[in-house]
């Protein structure tokens, strides 16, 4: 039979735990996930683990082998404690259940690669535990007292698997874990160490991230293109969010949608537009007005949309970087100015333009006065956003007569 693929769902405990044996054997990975995982296996087999029920641990010694026999019998143990209603029971059984299959990874011959995506279930499994007995305690003052108890065990065996060469996957993966509950809590102080160890790792081994497993590749450079969106460090995150965007698969609406929520602010910031086809195709409503105020010059619109939003981008941590287009809405607007003011003078026009229509403008557009009017200009003039120079004494502006709107990329910016 193809690997991943079940002719049926195991109808009792014994039928699951030889499977499990089976598919081991096999060195099957995403067929374990589909027999072990409730929601798409054996859910028949796992109704014998209600209370009162057979011992999971029995079986599992007997039936489910002896290299992995003990593994499967602590996932069993902890869907019971579940079953059962004890859930912190449950996430410590889930966490021990981990532990000791990280180990027998560690401890397999070669990359161990079919052995990851239990791992990843495991580690799904344990962070959803997490995170539902923290929402019950939201009223406490330690409210995520799980999800920081699960980061420890993370570094524990992130440090571990990182002096493996050979189980590189397993160790990005936790890496994600870890960077995924950094952002979580707020400890974004704490990324850094973690993707400088992973790079000097990678780099030191001559080893490309991208020769991952996709969901394992893109997860991380997702987290990584996130975090260099919260040191301000664009080019990377573009490189990083694009290269995750392209390789996550189209089918993957929900997962493409959240790189593109960081992508696309990177993107405006980069002096790149999206089309409203790629916004509105990924319920991306909330950049919409945006980027029309963006290409229009329209400030007005702009400060309307980000005041709207503003608890959004405050939420995924983009606020700064919006708030920041600003200085591109004002660029288009001195643009949109130059361009109609030179084509209402016809034959007439000149390089030297009168201040009076600029003043006139950003006073309805954005409430600036004169004063406030000549220090937007002399900004973007200094950030190469526009090429010439204030005459204040003759009150005019000169625009140079060669690409006096540079493009984005050659700005100081």
């Amino acid at each position: 039979p193809r690997q991943g693929a079940m002719s049926s769902s195991p109808s009792s405990l014994v039928a699951l735990c030889s499977s499990f044996k089976k598919l081991t054997e096999r060195e099957d990975g995403v067929g374990l996930v589909h027999v072990l995982d409730p929601a798409r296996g054996g859910r028949r087999a796992l109704q014998e683990l209600r209370p009162g029920g057979r011992s999971p641990q029995e079986f599992a010694s007997a039936q489910g082998g002896e290299a992995y026999g003990e593994a499967l019998g602590l996932y069993l143990a902890c869907l019971q404690a579940g079953i059962s209603g004890e859930a912190v029971r449950e996430l410590e059984l889930l966490c021990t259940c981990l532990k000791t299959w990280v180990q027998m990874y560690i401890e397999t011959d070669g990359s161990g690669l079919w052995m990851t995506p239990l791992m990843i279930y495991l580690c799904n499994l344990a962070r959803r535990t997490a995170t539902q007995l923290d929402q019950a305690k939201r009223s406490e003052a330690n409210s995520d007292a799980f999800l920081k108890k699960l980061v420890e065990i993370h570094r524990e065996l992130f440090q571990k698997l990182n002096k493996e060469r050979t189980k590189r996957a397993g160790h990005v993966w936790v890496c994600c874990e870890l960077l995924r509950a950094y952002f979580k809590l707020g400890q974004i102080s704490q990324c850094s160490f973690l993707l400088t160890a992973v790079s000097q790792s990678l780099n030191k081994d001559g080893f490309n991230p991208t020769d991952l497993p996709k969901a394992i590749s893109v997860t991380f450079f997702f987290y990584w293109g996130k975090h260099c969106v919260f040191t301000h460090n664009l080019k990377d995150a573009d490189e990083k969010l694009t290269w995750a965007f392209n390789s996550c698969p189209p089918k993957s609406k929900f997962n493409r949608r959240k790189i593109l929520l960081y992508l696309v602010p990177c993107k405006l910031r980069l002096g790149v537009l999206p089309t409203q086809e790629l916004l509105h195709s990924h319920d991306l409503v909330i950049f919409v007005d945006i980027v029309r105020a963006i290409r229009e010059g329209n400030a007005q619109l702009f400060t309307a949309k980000m005041e709207e939003h503003a608890a959004d981008f405050i939420k995924m941590g983009t606020y700064l970087i919006m708030m920041k287009l600003k200085f591109t809405v004002l660029r288009s607007l001195t643009r949109g100015i130059h361009r109609e003011v030179r084509r209402n003078l016809g034959e007439n026009a000149a390089h030297k333009l009168d201040l009076g229509p600029f003043e006139h403008v950003f006073h309805w557009q954005d409430g600036c006065d004169a004063d406030e009017t000549a220090c937007v200009i002399s900004n973007l003039i200094y950030q190469n956003a526009v090429k010439g120079y204030l005459s204040h004494e003759h009150r005019k502006i000169v625009f140079a007569k060669d690409m006096p709107f540079p493009p984005p990329s050659k700005w100081r910016m």
